[in-house]
């Protein structure tokens, strides 16, 4: 017994495209729902004692979509002086890096586990 498929080039091709379309927007939509997690995250954990509060209310986490298959993440302070707790005392009060290592892996393995819901 022989197995058969056939299939129309153009639907298959559309059927992808609209898959594409579909996976893009729920990446977006993850996305959007995990960067105020993260930057709550950060502004909890952060390494510094505030002064003013002014670096703990800067810190931010933007969603952008720069290419269609592109979603980004951007991790950033809101105060000048940002590059200095990240950089400057043996980076003691870093928060960017630090929410990074502990944030990447989860956000690759909650997109893993969506991206094997689609399929």
């Amino acid at each position: 017994m022989a197995l058969r498929f056939k299939f129309n080039e153009s639907t298959l091709k559309r059927n992808l495209d609209r898959m594409a379309e579909k996976a893009g927007a729920v990446i977006l939509l993850y996305a959007n729902t995990k960067a105020p997690v993260i930057e709550a995250e950060m502004k909890g954990t952060r390494p510094w004692t505030d002064q003013t509060g002014a670096a703990k209310a800067g810190l931010n986490v933007r969603v952008s979509n720069p290419e269609p298959n592109i979603v980004r993440m951007t991790l950033a302070h809101g105060v000048h002086y940002g590059i200095w707790l990240e950089l400057a005392n043996e980076k003691n009060f870093a928060i960017i890096e630090p929410t990074l290592k502990y944030s990447g892996p989860e956000v690759i393995e909650e997109l893993q586990g969506i991206m094997a819901q689609m399929t």
